[in-house]
Protein backbone atom coordinates (compact mmCIF):
# COMPACT_ATOMS: atom_id res chain seq x y z
CA UNK A 1 0.00 0.00 0.00
CA UNK A 2 1.34 3.44 -0.91
CA UNK A 3 2.29 5.99 1.78
CA UNK A 4 -0.79 8.15 1.35
CA UNK A 5 -3.25 5.28 1.88
CA UNK A 6 -3.83 6.45 5.43
CA UNK A 7 -4.69 9.88 4.09
CA UNK A 8 -7.42 8.49 1.88
CA UNK A 9 -8.77 6.45 4.77
CA UNK A 10 -8.88 9.34 7.21
CA UNK A 11 -12.11 10.75 8.54
CA UNK A 12 -11.72 13.66 6.18
CA UNK A 13 -12.19 11.42 3.19
CA UNK A 14 -14.59 8.89 4.72
CA UNK A 15 -17.30 11.23 5.92
CA UNK A 16 -18.05 12.91 2.57
CA UNK A 17 -18.60 9.65 0.73
CA UNK A 18 -20.86 8.14 3.39
CA UNK A 19 -23.12 11.18 3.22
CA UNK A 20 -22.96 11.19 -0.55
CA UNK A 21 -24.12 7.59 -0.66
CA UNK A 22 -27.05 8.38 1.64
CA UNK A 23 -28.12 11.14 -0.72
CA UNK A 24 -27.89 8.71 -3.64
CA UNK A 25 -30.40 6.45 -1.88
CA UNK A 26 -32.87 9.31 -1.45
CA UNK A 27 -32.44 10.34 -5.09
CA UNK A 28 -32.97 6.70 -6.12
CA UNK A 29 -36.45 6.52 -4.65
CA UNK A 30 -37.98 9.24 -6.80
CA UNK A 31 -35.97 8.47 -9.94
CA UNK A 32 -36.68 4.77 -9.64
CA UNK A 33 -40.43 5.28 -9.43
CA UNK A 34 -40.39 7.38 -12.59
CA UNK A 35 -38.20 4.82 -14.35
CA UNK A 36 -40.51 1.96 -13.45
CA UNK A 37 -43.44 3.82 -14.96
CA UNK A 38 -41.48 4.30 -18.18
CA UNK A 39 -40.42 0.65 -18.31
CA UNK A 40 -43.95 -0.61 -17.84
CA UNK A 41 -45.09 1.48 -20.78
CA UNK A 42 -42.32 0.32 -23.12
CA UNK A 43 -42.71 -2.02 -26.05
CA UNK A 44 -40.56 -5.00 -27.09
CA UNK A 45 -37.45 -5.74 -25.04
CA UNK A 46 -34.08 -4.60 -26.31
CA UNK A 47 -33.02 -8.21 -26.83
CA UNK A 48 -35.62 -8.50 -29.59
CA UNK A 49 -34.31 -5.65 -31.74
CA UNK A 50 -30.85 -4.54 -30.55
CA UNK A 51 -27.55 -6.27 -31.28
CA UNK A 52 -24.59 -5.99 -28.96
CA UNK A 53 -21.08 -6.50 -30.42
CA UNK A 54 -19.78 -10.00 -31.15
CA UNK A 55 -23.15 -11.57 -30.53
CA UNK A 56 -23.16 -10.70 -26.84
CA UNK A 57 -26.48 -10.40 -25.06
CA UNK A 58 -25.96 -7.45 -22.74
CA UNK A 59 -23.37 -5.10 -21.27
CA UNK A 60 -21.84 -4.25 -17.90
CA UNK A 61 -19.80 -1.25 -16.84
CA UNK A 62 -17.80 -1.36 -13.61
CA UNK A 63 -16.96 2.13 -12.36
CA UNK A 64 -14.85 3.08 -9.34
CA UNK A 65 -15.03 6.48 -7.63
CA UNK A 66 -12.67 8.92 -5.95
CA UNK A 67 -9.22 7.88 -7.24
CA UNK A 68 -8.35 5.51 -4.38
CA UNK A 69 -4.85 4.05 -4.19
CA UNK A 70 -6.18 0.48 -4.26
CA UNK A 71 -7.77 1.20 -7.62
CA UNK A 72 -4.45 1.36 -9.43
CA UNK A 73 -2.62 -1.00 -7.07
CA UNK A 74 -5.03 -3.94 -7.24
CA UNK A 75 -8.36 -3.30 -8.99
CA UNK A 76 -7.07 -2.27 -12.43
CA UNK A 77 -4.51 -5.14 -12.54
CA UNK A 78 -7.22 -7.60 -11.51
CA UNK A 79 -9.46 -6.45 -14.35
CA UNK A 80 -6.58 -6.56 -16.82
CA UNK A 81 -5.65 -10.11 -15.84
CA UNK A 82 -9.23 -11.09 -16.67
CA UNK A 83 -9.04 -9.12 -19.95
CA UNK A 84 -11.68 -6.68 -18.74
CA UNK A 85 -11.62 -2.89 -18.54
CA UNK A 86 -13.47 -0.38 -16.36
CA UNK A 87 -14.06 3.31 -15.73
CA UNK A 88 -12.27 5.07 -12.89
CA UNK A 89 -13.91 8.35 -11.91
CA UNK A 90 -11.16 10.70 -10.80
CA UNK A 91 -11.51 13.50 -8.25
CA UNK A 92 -8.59 15.74 -9.19
CA UNK A 93 -8.01 17.14 -5.68
CA UNK A 94 -7.86 13.67 -4.10
CA UNK A 95 -4.38 12.74 -2.81
CA UNK A 96 -4.92 9.35 -4.39
CA UNK A 97 -4.69 11.14 -7.73
CA UNK A 98 -2.45 14.14 -7.04
CA UNK A 99 0.35 12.06 -5.56
CA UNK A 100 0.18 9.23 -8.11
CA UNK A 101 -0.31 10.68 -11.59
CA UNK A 102 2.21 8.24 -13.11
CA UNK A 103 0.24 5.30 -11.75
CA UNK A 104 -2.96 6.66 -13.27
CA UNK A 105 -1.20 7.22 -16.57
CA UNK A 106 -0.39 3.49 -16.55
CA UNK A 107 -4.05 2.67 -15.83
CA UNK A 108 -5.12 4.73 -18.83
CA UNK A 109 -2.52 3.13 -21.10
CA UNK A 110 -3.90 -0.29 -20.16
CA UNK A 111 -7.24 0.69 -21.73
CA UNK A 112 -9.33 1.84 -18.78
CA UNK A 113 -11.30 5.08 -18.91
CA UNK A 114 -10.33 7.92 -16.62
CA UNK A 115 -13.70 9.58 -16.09
CA UNK A 116 -14.27 13.04 -14.67
CA UNK A 117 -15.43 13.13 -11.02
CA UNK A 118 -14.82 16.88 -10.64
CA UNK A 119 -12.06 18.94 -9.05
CA UNK A 120 -13.42 19.12 -5.49
CA UNK A 121 -16.37 16.69 -5.29
CA UNK A 122 -19.10 19.35 -4.79
CA UNK A 123 -22.52 18.21 -3.58
CA UNK A 124 -25.88 19.79 -2.87
CA UNK A 125 -26.64 21.14 0.62
CA UNK A 126 -30.31 21.95 0.39
CA UNK A 127 -30.94 21.50 4.14
CA UNK A 128 -28.95 22.88 7.10
CA UNK A 129 -28.12 19.37 8.35
CA UNK A 130 -27.16 18.00 4.93
CA UNK A 131 -23.52 17.19 4.20
CA UNK A 132 -22.16 19.04 7.23
CA UNK A 133 -18.69 17.80 6.22
CA UNK A 134 -18.83 19.85 3.05
CA UNK A 135 -17.59 23.43 2.91
CA UNK A 136 -20.15 25.89 1.63
CA UNK A 137 -17.56 26.75 -1.00
CA UNK A 138 -18.44 23.47 -2.73
CA UNK A 139 -22.20 23.51 -2.25
CA UNK A 140 -23.79 22.78 -5.63
CA UNK A 141 -26.88 24.66 -4.49
CA UNK A 142 -24.76 27.80 -4.75
CA UNK A 143 -23.05 26.93 -8.02
CA UNK A 144 -23.95 28.68 -11.24
CA UNK A 145 -23.91 26.72 -14.48
CA UNK A 146 -20.85 28.67 -15.60
CA UNK A 147 -18.91 27.81 -12.46
CA UNK A 148 -19.76 24.12 -12.80
CA UNK A 149 -18.73 24.11 -16.45
CA UNK A 150 -15.49 25.94 -15.63
CA UNK A 151 -14.45 23.48 -12.94
CA UNK A 152 -15.32 20.46 -15.06
CA UNK A 153 -13.46 21.91 -18.02
CA UNK A 154 -10.31 22.26 -15.90
CA UNK A 155 -10.72 18.69 -14.59
CA UNK A 156 -11.02 17.47 -18.19
CA UNK A 157 -7.82 19.29 -19.10
CA UNK A 158 -5.91 17.72 -16.20
CA UNK A 159 -7.11 14.27 -17.22
CA UNK A 160 -6.19 14.95 -20.84
CA UNK A 161 -2.63 15.65 -19.69
CA UNK A 162 -2.64 12.17 -18.14
CA UNK A 163 -4.31 10.07 -20.83
CA UNK A 164 -4.22 12.23 -23.96
CA UNK A 165 -7.95 11.78 -24.53
CA UNK A 166 -10.32 14.59 -25.40
CA UNK A 167 -13.52 12.63 -24.75
CA UNK A 168 -14.71 11.04 -21.51
CA UNK A 169 -17.77 10.52 -19.31
CA UNK A 170 -18.79 12.25 -16.09
CA UNK A 171 -19.53 10.51 -12.79
CA UNK A 172 -22.06 12.70 -10.97
CA UNK A 173 -20.79 13.68 -7.53
CA UNK A 174 -23.17 12.60 -4.74
CA UNK A 175 -25.36 11.37 -7.62
CA UNK A 176 -26.56 14.97 -7.96
CA UNK A 177 -28.06 16.08 -11.23
CA UNK A 178 -28.69 19.80 -10.64
CA UNK A 179 -26.86 22.99 -9.73
CA UNK A 180 -28.30 26.16 -8.24
CA UNK A 181 -30.96 26.83 -5.59
CA UNK A 182 -34.04 24.62 -5.33
CA UNK A 183 -36.31 27.30 -6.77
CA UNK A 184 -34.04 27.94 -9.75
CA UNK A 185 -32.15 24.73 -10.47
CA UNK A 186 -30.34 23.93 -13.70
CA UNK A 187 -30.23 20.30 -14.76
CA UNK A 188 -26.79 18.95 -15.52
CA UNK A 189 -28.41 17.17 -18.43
CA UNK A 190 -28.38 20.55 -20.20
CA UNK A 191 -24.68 21.05 -19.48
CA UNK A 192 -23.26 17.56 -19.96
CA UNK A 193 -23.25 17.63 -23.80
CA UNK A 194 -20.97 20.66 -23.77
CA UNK A 195 -18.12 18.74 -22.10
CA UNK A 196 -18.84 15.00 -22.08
CA UNK A 197 -20.02 12.15 -24.29
CA UNK A 198 -22.30 11.10 -21.44
CA UNK A 199 -22.83 10.98 -17.69
CA UNK A 200 -23.54 8.27 -15.13
CA UNK A 201 -26.43 10.31 -13.72
CA UNK A 202 -28.49 9.42 -10.70
CA UNK A 203 -28.57 6.29 -8.57
CA UNK A 204 -31.76 4.65 -9.82
CA UNK A 205 -31.02 0.91 -9.52
CA UNK A 206 -32.34 -0.02 -12.94
CA UNK A 207 -30.65 -1.27 -16.11
CA UNK A 208 -30.37 0.84 -19.24
CA UNK A 209 -32.39 0.15 -22.37
CA UNK A 210 -29.86 0.50 -25.23
CA UNK A 211 -32.59 1.77 -27.53
CA UNK A 212 -33.76 4.52 -25.19
CA UNK A 213 -30.69 5.55 -23.22
CA UNK A 214 -30.47 9.11 -21.92
CA UNK A 215 -26.76 9.69 -22.43
CA UNK A 216 -26.75 12.80 -20.27
CA UNK A 217 -27.87 10.73 -17.24
CA UNK A 218 -27.89 7.01 -17.96
CA UNK A 219 -28.57 5.91 -14.37
CA UNK A 220 -26.74 3.33 -12.28
CA UNK A 221 -26.63 0.79 -9.46
CA UNK A 222 -24.34 0.76 -6.43
CA UNK A 223 -22.14 -2.30 -5.97
CA UNK A 224 -20.85 -1.35 -2.51
CA UNK A 225 -21.56 -3.92 0.24
CA UNK A 226 -23.22 -6.33 -2.17
CA UNK A 227 -22.49 -10.03 -2.41
CA UNK A 228 -21.48 -11.65 -5.67
CA UNK A 229 -24.81 -13.50 -5.70
CA UNK A 230 -26.70 -10.19 -5.59
CA UNK A 231 -24.61 -8.71 -8.36
CA UNK A 232 -24.93 -11.80 -10.55
CA UNK A 233 -28.71 -11.80 -10.13
CA UNK A 234 -28.95 -8.15 -11.19
CA UNK A 235 -26.64 -8.69 -14.14
CA UNK A 236 -28.40 -11.80 -15.40
CA UNK A 237 -31.77 -10.06 -15.15
CA UNK A 238 -30.46 -7.20 -17.31
CA UNK A 239 -28.76 -9.48 -19.81
CA UNK A 240 -31.91 -11.54 -20.32
CA UNK A 241 -33.57 -8.31 -21.51
CA UNK A 242 -30.61 -7.26 -23.66
CA UNK A 243 -29.82 -4.30 -21.41
CA UNK A 244 -26.79 -2.48 -20.01
CA UNK A 245 -26.11 -2.39 -16.26
CA UNK A 246 -23.83 0.31 -14.85
CA UNK A 247 -22.24 -0.12 -11.40
CA UNK A 248 -20.72 2.42 -9.02
CA UNK A 249 -18.11 1.12 -6.56
CA UNK A 250 -15.85 2.91 -4.11
CA UNK A 251 -13.36 0.73 -2.24
CA UNK A 252 -12.57 -2.92 -2.96
CA UNK A 253 -11.70 -4.69 0.26
CA UNK A 254 -12.01 -3.69 3.89
CA UNK A 255 -9.82 -0.72 4.82
CA UNK A 256 -9.67 0.74 1.32
CA UNK A 257 -12.65 3.05 1.82
CA UNK A 258 -15.56 3.50 4.21
CA UNK A 259 -17.80 2.25 1.40
CA UNK A 260 -16.54 -0.91 -0.24
CA UNK A 261 -17.29 -4.31 -1.69
CA UNK A 262 -15.60 -7.27 -0.06
CA UNK A 263 -12.46 -8.18 -2.00
CA UNK A 264 -13.48 -11.85 -2.29
CA UNK A 265 -16.92 -10.90 -3.64
CA UNK A 266 -15.32 -8.55 -6.15
CA UNK A 267 -12.92 -11.25 -7.26
CA UNK A 268 -15.82 -13.62 -7.88
CA UNK A 269 -17.58 -10.90 -9.89
CA UNK A 270 -14.55 -10.38 -12.10
CA UNK A 271 -14.08 -14.11 -12.61
CA UNK A 272 -17.75 -14.51 -13.52
CA UNK A 273 -17.62 -11.68 -16.07
CA UNK A 274 -14.42 -13.09 -17.55
CA UNK A 275 -15.99 -16.55 -17.87
CA UNK A 276 -19.04 -15.09 -19.60
CA UNK A 277 -17.39 -12.75 -22.10
CA UNK A 278 -19.17 -14.53 -24.93
CA UNK A 279 -22.53 -13.40 -23.47
CA UNK A 280 -21.70 -10.25 -21.52
CA UNK A 281 -19.72 -7.26 -22.79
CA UNK A 282 -17.82 -5.68 -19.88
CA UNK A 283 -16.49 -2.31 -20.98
CA UNK A 284 -15.81 1.28 -19.86
CA UNK A 285 -18.73 3.68 -19.97
CA UNK A 286 -17.24 5.67 -22.82
CA UNK A 287 -16.99 2.54 -25.00
CA UNK A 288 -20.57 1.44 -24.36
CA UNK A 289 -21.98 4.92 -24.96
CA UNK A 290 -19.94 5.20 -28.14
CA UNK A 291 -21.31 1.90 -29.39
CA UNK A 292 -24.92 2.87 -28.58
CA UNK A 293 -24.56 6.21 -30.35
CA UNK A 294 -23.02 4.58 -33.41
CA UNK A 295 -25.80 1.99 -33.50
CA UNK A 296 -28.42 4.72 -33.29
CA UNK A 297 -26.84 6.59 -36.21
CA UNK A 298 -26.75 3.43 -38.35
CA UNK A 299 -30.41 2.73 -37.71
CA UNK A 300 -31.54 6.18 -38.85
Amino acid sequence: MMPDTKITQSARWKRPVVSAAMLCVFVSIEAGLLANQAISASGPSASDVFRWPAGQQGAVTLSYDDAIVSHFESVAPQLEKAQLRGTFYIQIDSPGFRLHTDAWRKVARAGHELGNHSLFHPCRKDRPDEHTWLSDDYNLSKYTPDRWLGEMRIANLVLQLIDGRTERTFGNTCCNNHVGPLDDRTSLEKLIPRLFVGARGEYVSRPIDPLNANFTAVGHYSGDSKSFEQLRSEIESAVRKGQWIFYMFHGVGEGTHSLYIDAHEHRKLVEYLAANKDRIWTAPAIDVIGYLKASARQSQ
